[in-house]
Parts: structure tokens; C-alpha cells; sequence
């Protein structure tokens, strides 16, 4: 594997075997970032390092069409996000809000409370979203970044060129209930949606899930880092 770094780590590519280059770097980081922390949707166990992304990038099979790539993140984590009317079957469920972040930008959602504790949600599935690079979908300035690169532009000429959209626990799809009957109860997967298709705060179709997590040693430790 070749990583290669630029303009002090604003872009980041990982050359594969393959001859796919997914290119990342520190936004993406940083978004990732946000999945360690109660209220902003699901949680990762432990803490996820920019070199273990890029040894996940390295080893995982990447789809020509790209999307859920499984991953080996250790720890796994906490799956906090679900359709709406599952949520509000938890134990105790209470509406709040809460803000995800879709393309740099923060999106109003729907938060439910439960009292159940967070191991209720416990995962050991982890999940990068890894597609192909589109300049429609992407920044002025990304899109220059790639034409003023020439393996970045052969690469995205020859469709071989993929971005790292995000990491999380949990997978790309969850149970959710497709019917229910006298004698029967069936489960369906539904994909994830981005935020901004989750109705918001007014019309929620999926909301973010804040157990209780009162003497949590995994929270206890986020909220020390936090300064909490």
C-alpha cells in the first residue's frame, strides 16, 4: 500500500493493489471522528486512527460500484440510529433532537431516549462507505485537486478513482419491521439513509438513539476526554 499525503493532509490517497486510489483526509477524519461521541449516531468502542482507516482501505474488497464496505474495526461499537417508529419502541422513548452532519454541513434530526442502557446496542459490525468519485458530487476545490493531479485524473478517467465517504458501527442496512401479524412477525433490512432524507425534526422517518448511559465507563471516558 502507498499512502500519499498533500497539502498538509487536507487530501490523503491510498494506492491499492488493485489499482484503485481512494482519496480521503482530514475532513473525512474528522467526520469519522464524530461517531465517538452519545448523540450524534452510532459510536465506535474504541478509538479509530487515520493509519487503521488506511489499512481498512488497503485489505477490504471494494465493489466497481462502490457503497457498504465491511470492516474490521476492533471493538465494533454501538448501533445508534433506526426507522422512527422502531425507536419509538424502546423502553421508555422520548423525543429530543439532535444534529448529524451530511457534506460539511449540519442537518437537524429526530433524537429518541430510551432508558435502556447503551450495551443494549452493542455491534461488533463496523461499516465504510466507499464510492466512486463523482466531480458532479464534489467541491470546486476537490475537483481541482484531482484534475492538477495526473494519476489522480488517469485514475478518474479510467474509473478507478473512489473517496471514502464516512466510517460507522453497525452496517449499511438495519432490521427493521416489515410486518406484523397475529401469528407472525417479519423483518426486512432497511438501508440507511442520509440525514438529510430522515425528515428532520417535523416529519421523522429515522432518528438518532441516546440510551442511558448513566455509569457507562466507555461514555465516563469520552466525557473526560470531552472535558465533561
Amino acid at each position: 500500500m502507498t499512502v500519499k499525503s498533500y497539502n498538509n493532509e487536507q487530501y490523503e490517497t491510498i494506492h491499492r493493489t488493485d489499482g484503485k486510489i481512494v482519496l480521503t483526509g482530514k475532513e473525512t477524519y474528522e467526520h469519522i471522528g464524530m461517531h465517538a461521541e452519545v448523540g450524534t449516531g452510532s459510536v465506535f468502542a474504541g478509538g479509530i486512527t487515520p493509519k487503521m482507516i488506511q489499512d481498512e482501505l488497503q485489505a477490504v474488497d471494494i465493489p466497481e460500484t462502490g457503497g457498504g464496505v465491511p470492516a474490521n474495526f476492533p471493538g465494533g461499537g454501538y448501533l445508534l440510529v433506526a426507522p422512527f417508529e422502531e425507536a419509538m419502541k424502546l423502553q421508555d422513548a422520548s423525543l429530543g433532537t439532535a444534529t448529524k452532519e451530511d457534506r460539511g454541513q449540519p442537518v437537524p434530526v429526530t433524537a429518541v431516549h430510551t432508558t435502556q442502557p447503551l450495551s443494549d446496542f452493542a455491534t461488533d459490525v463496523t461499516t465504510m462507505l466507499v464510492f466512486p468519485y463523482k466531480p458532479q458530487f464534489s467541491d470546486d476545490g476537490t475537483n481541482a485537486f484531482v484534475n492538477g493531479e495526473p494519476d489522480l485524473a488517469q485514475a478518474l478517467e479510467d474509473g478507478k478513482l473512489y473517496v471514502l465517504a464516512t466510517a460507522f458501527p453497525g452496517g449499511f442496512s438495519v432490521d427493521a419491521l416489515a410486518e406484523k401479524s397475529s401469528n407472525k412477525i417479519t423483518f426486512a433490512k432497511q438501508e440507511v439513509p442520509r440525514s438529510v432524507e430522515w425528515g428532520g425534526t417535523e416529519n421523522p422517518t429515522w432518528a438518532v438513539i441516546i440510551p442511558n448511559s448513566t455509569g457507562n465507563p466507555v461514555v465516563e471516558r469520552w466525557n473526560r476526554l470531552a472535558g465533561v
